[in-house]
């Protein structure tokens, strides 16, 4: 029984997460790519833009795949903005999440988009998201456009 007649939601939260977080809170990520076809997703944090990266699209070979196929990787990996863009975005996050996590965040969403949501910002959303695992963090992963082709093909 928790009388919270005199508490605020700050020291609510506080004492909920002495109770059930001893450890200490836990900030959950979630990381996803999108097409700006079908717009930005709501709700996200921070949102960045990789149409600036050379597109696979116009590969004939490439066209059909993912980011998340080797191919396609490579090929954006080969951009050579590509390298400078990622480890920025590496740096960017781990500067912030310590940030967030101390402000009492509990959630932060990370947003890839590029043209067609299905090479450049599902590799980026792949790339950050084993970057963030390996250095610990709780990530969630999830690619929009391409969720949504595989519902698509399921119900045909």
């Amino acid at each position: 029984l928790l009388d919270t007649s005199e508490m605020n939601v700050h020291q609510l939260k506080a004492e909920i997460e002495h109770l059930f977080a001893p450890g200490g809170r836990n900030l959950a990520l979630s990381i996803q790519s999108f097409s700006y076809k079908r717009g930005v997703p709501r709700s996200v944090d921070m949102v960045f833009d990789c149409r600036f990266l050379n597109n696979p699209y116009w590969e004939p070979s490439l066209r059909s795949g993912t980011g998340q196929d080797k191919a396609v990787a490579d090929y954006i990996d080969k951009d050579p903005r590509y390298a400078t863009f990622r480890q920025k975005v590496q740096d960017l996050a781990l500067w912030l999440l310590p940030a967030y996590l101390d402000e009492g965040k509990s959630h932060l969403s990370i947003a890839f988009g590029c043209t067609g949501g299905q090479h450049r910002s599902v590799a980026m959303a792949e790339s950050l998201n084993q970057f963030l695992r390996d250095a610990g963090w709780q990530v969630s992963l999830r690619h929009r456009e391409l969720d949504r082709r595989k519902r698509e093909e399921t119900n045909t």
